[in-house]
């Protein structure tokens, strides 16, 4: 049932492990709860013990063709692995070749020492803006994150169920706190430029508004000198709050700029998508207040206009990708096979996990 038809999330996090049916089960009730057109599901490699997603993104996208894209990430400091500029780029030519839609890049993969526009990072760049390989980049954080304010329960103990109790924490508000000091996004945000300014033609987009949410002068001069760069409307709450304090200015800005902005949740494959998917359409599409109680906050819609809503759920991520590219079987297996051979010794993968790289590999041999 499409009950959020014409709508595209660019950004949904997927996680391998379970088993290879199981993930290809939570990728098809993820889809079928959404009520989507499409997702572009994100792997994302967490060390040693968990870094097997990739290959099963590969065999979801090819059994489920029309519903998933994917993003693979390349292991920048996982010991096992080639992480230095070339191997890293080798390893996004075998899984676009294998049919992966495009790259997701973490902020600091290559090491916290490493600057973002340092020069290990051109051969990866360099590769995606020669052969037309979207990039989807986190970096940066919040610089201050608002109050938040849950429903209260009674101190005192009653007899009653369990959720009407107190619970010291999770059944407080919590007060606005710094978080990333702004001089460190700024040196962030003066790297970006420079990334671009060496790579102008690279398609990439930069998750969460780039932080830039409070600095709309700052994002049109990006904007403006680059017209590749995009930026994703994936909410952490800061960022819709901080848009709800001024919705006529922050409707204009979007309006201004409509081709820019690409729509994604930041979902878990395998959580609900409902919640993140409701206040993101209110926020879009209505006028006027409301409290988002997943967030704790409250929002104040800017209600944009229909051509600009469709740009934004579904023709801005489409100029980026190819719906009708799929995966090639002797590749993506080829692939796996590679990768099992890469991580079949670590001691801190499961065994299980390990196999499921192998079953990957002869299912597409199997095609």
């Amino acid at each position: 049932m499409r009950f959020n038809h014409g709508m595209i999330d660019a950004h949904v996090h997927g996680h391998g492990g379970p088993g290879v049916d199981q993930f290809l089960r939570n990728a098809h009730d993820h889809y079928l709860a959404s009520g989507l057109d499409a997702e572009c599901i994100l792997s994302v490699r967490h060390g040693r013990s968990g870094c097997i997603t990739d290959a099963e993104a590969l065999l979801m996208k090819a059994e489920m063709p029309d519903w998933f894209r994917i993003y693979c990430n390349p292991a920048w400091r996982i010991e096992g692995f080639d992480g230095s500029p070339e191997g890293v780029r080798e390893q996004i030519r075998l899984l676009t070749e294998a049919g992966s839609d495009g790259v997701k890049l973490g902020d600091g993969e290559a090491g916290p020492e490493t600057k973002r526009d340092d020069p290990m990072y051109d051969p990866l760049f360099s590769y995606c803006e020669a052969n037309n390989v979207p990039v989807l980049y986190h970096v940066g954080g919040a610089v201050t994150l608002p109050a938040r304010r849950v429903f209260q329960k009674s101190r005192e103990f009653v007899e009653g169920p369990p959720y009407l109790r107190y619970t010291e924490g999770i059944d407080d508000d919590k007060p606005a706190r710094d978080n990333v000091p702004l001089e460190v996004m700024e040196s962030k945000w003066d790297e970006v430029d420079r990334i671009l300014a060496r790579h102008p033609n690279l398609k990439v987009t930069f998750a969460h508004f780039l932080f830039l949410y409070d600095h709309f002068d700052r994002l049109s001069a990006l904007f403006d000198k680059y017209p590749c760069m995009k930026v994703d409307l994936t909410p952490c709450f800061d960022i819709y709050y901080s848009l709800s304090q001024h919705p006529d200015r922050s409707r204009e800005f979007i309006c201004d700029y409509k081709d820019r902005f690409i729509f994604g949740t930041d979902n878990e494959m395998e959580q609900d998508p409902i919640p993140h998917l409701i206040y993101q359409r209110a926020f879009l599409e209505t006028d006027g207040p409301f409290f988002s109680v997943k967030w704790g906050i409250d929002l104040h819609g800017i209600m944009l206009p229909e051509e600009v809503l469709k740009l934004i759920y579904r023709d801005n991520f489409l100029e980026r990708v190819n719906m009708e590219r799929r995966i090639d079987p002797k590749k993506a297996a080829e692939y796996a096979e590679w990768l099992y051979e890469t991580v079949k010794d670590f001691p801190e993968l499961p065994e299980s996990h390990k196999e499921q790289v192998r079953e990957v590999a002869r299912r597409f041999r199997a095609k």
